[in-house]
């Protein structure tokens, strides 16, 4: 096993607003090892995205904060460094892919000088210096005529040219640690293919890490070495990508696999997970999830379940995760 280039150890981030402490995510630990890609999966509203803000240190200011766990990035804890600190490494050891990348880019400047500024800022390149490996990095994501593509806006590129030019901007500086937030959910199959093909193959080319936020199992099973599922704020299973489709353990894990459209689906109705995701500030007592499981029990309604290895590393934060071990495969879906 290499060494860990991240490690999330029992995390809790809220927001201190005028009504009170609204909790988004509550004591969650996973580790990303070096060349590995790690997916956090769950539905809206999970804690994933605010995961990936927390590590980037880019809470909402005042009300988002941290307020208890480590998050070590190459063994230093991120939650201890000062904003100047963190400027040094946003954008250089640890970059982000964000959601939507019209709205991440900046509309009034070329996407040339948005990636060259990285590369003046951290590697002290001198304008000249910075456009040619923005080029570079254009040509490098496949975007075609990039000598012309440099100087163009955002707004005259395709959405899938954004998005290369989003990865662009995250690479320049050869981080260690890519983290993309659903960086394919605006895409058209097509795109999102070829993104995501890109992405494994920059991984392997540049040699990092990458923490990947999603809610498409279907993009899990092409891109992740192991998964971590969070339901309201927490997570509830962790293991590798192999193990999570051939035999979930967790009922919330086993619920979003029998939601997924299959072939064998083609003209039937879809599974559900019955209900919806508790309001945060009115989040149910013992497990979270046992308003909605099919398994809950009197032990599930009063005692919290916390995560633990069960089985060959494998982590699971259930009371009862032998009974959805034991769906056979043919029954879910």
């Amino acid at each position: 096993m290499t060494d860990p280039v991240l490690e999330v150890r029992n995390l809790s981030i809220n927001f201190h607003t005028e009504r009170g402490i609204i909790p988004a995510v509550k004591e969650s630990s996973f580790t990303i090892y070096s060349g590995e890609t790690v997916c956090i999966v769950g539905e809206s509203g999970s804690g994933k995205s605010v995961t990936s803000l927390g590590i980037m240190g880019l809470l909402p200011k005042p009300t988002g904060k941290a307020d208890k766990g480590e998050i070590l990035f190459q063994g230093e804890n991120l939650l201890t460094k000062s904003k100047k600190e963190m400027q040094r490494l946003r954008g250089n050891e640890i970059s982000m892919i964000f959601q939507e990348p019209m709205t991440s880019l900046n509309p009034v400047y070329t996407v040339g000088d948005q990636i060259a500024e990285s590369l003046r800022f951290h590697k002290k390149l001198n304008k000249k210096e910075s456009m040619e490996k923005a080029i570079e990095f254009l040509r490098l994501v496949g975007i075609p005529s990039p000598e012309q593509r440099v100087h163009e806006y955002p707004h005259q590129l395709s959405g899938g040219m954004r998005q290369r030019v989003m990865i662009a901007m995250a690479l320049a500086c050869d981080p260690k640690l890519l983290i993309a937030d659903e960086p394919t959910t605006a895409l058209d199959v097509t795109i999102q293919a070829q993104v995501l093909e890109l992405m494994k193959d920059l991984k392997d080319k540049l040699d990092m890490s990458i923490l990947f936020i999603t809610h498409d199992l279907g993009v899990v099973a092409d891109i992740a070495d192991r998964v971590v599922v969070m339901y309201a704020g927490i997570v509830v299973e962790e293991t590798t990508v192999w193990d999570i489709f051939a035999r979930p353990y967790h009922p919330y894990t086993l619920g979003l696999l029998e939601a997924m459209p299959t072939v064998e689906a083609k003209g039937n109705r879809l599974k559900t997970i019955e209900g919806v995701l508790p309001n945060p500030s009115k989040l149910p007592g013992g497990c979270r999830f046992h308003p909605r499981c099919q398994f809950a029990s009197e032990l599930c309604r009063n005692e919290e379940p916390t995560l633990e290895v069960v089985e060959d590393g494998r982590k699971v934060a259930c009371w009862h995760y032998d009974q959805a071990m034991n769906v056979e495969v043919s029954k879910r879906g």
